[in-house]
């Protein structure tokens, strides 16, 4: 089994090889705003998904706040800009970077799980439990599977590169479904 680390290494080799070194970079600005207005965070999808071990491509960075238009605002004066026609993104002026800025607490699709709420400050990033990763990709792709296919094919890697127990602690709403991946992985070929 890996540790965080190395998984980290791979998902830095993943941004480095792949020229997507700017989400990085636009994340850790995104972070110093956060900090510097004491709002908490946990950051998700796929950069979270590369840095739980399955290093999938992205353009783009979701973070998870409690307040997602006073978030926004205070990304907007410190070198962000808000997106016209979109009342949860902002865009890096200087990268390009969209963040897309998601509520805790709340959900953004139909699926039956919320997001968790983001309870600490830091620069750094807190990236959401392998548990609640697994969760939120689960209920996104419940909610609308064939816009969020690949929610559950993130599942499934992840599943992979973790090698978490058939007992791990997702949320309930999304057990049955976490229960058919992990089955599947593990059922003996003939």
């Amino acid at each position: 089994m890996k540790t965080f680390l190395q998984f980290h290494e791979k998902a830095e080799f993943l941004r480095e090889s792949s020229g997507s070194t700017n989400i990085e970079k636009t994340l850790l600005k995104a972070l110093k705003v956060l900090k510097l207005f004491k709002i908490p965070h946990y950051v998700c999808g796929a950069f979270a998904v590369q840095e739980h071990g399955w290093p999938r491509y992205t353009v783009d960075v979701d973070i998870i706040v409690p307040d997602v238009q006073f978030a926004r605002e205070k990304l907007a004066m410190n070198g962000f800009k808000e997106n016209p026609g979109s009342k949860m993104t902002v865009t890096d002026r200087e990268t390009k970077v969209e963040i897309d800025v998601l509520p805790g607490g709340g959900k953004v699709g139909p699926g039956p799980v919320a997001f968790p709420m983001p309870t600490k400050v830091s620069d750094k990033p807190q990236i959401l439990a392998l548990t609640d990763l697994i969760s939120v990709k689960l209920s996104s792709y419940i909610g609308s599977p064939f816009d969020r296919a690949r929610d559950y094919a993130d599942v499934v890697e992840l599943v992979k590169a973790n090698r978490p127990s058939r007992d791990l602690a997702v949320n309930p709403k999304v057990r049955g479904e976490y229960h058919k991946i992990w089955d599947g992985l593990h059922t003996k070929k003939a």
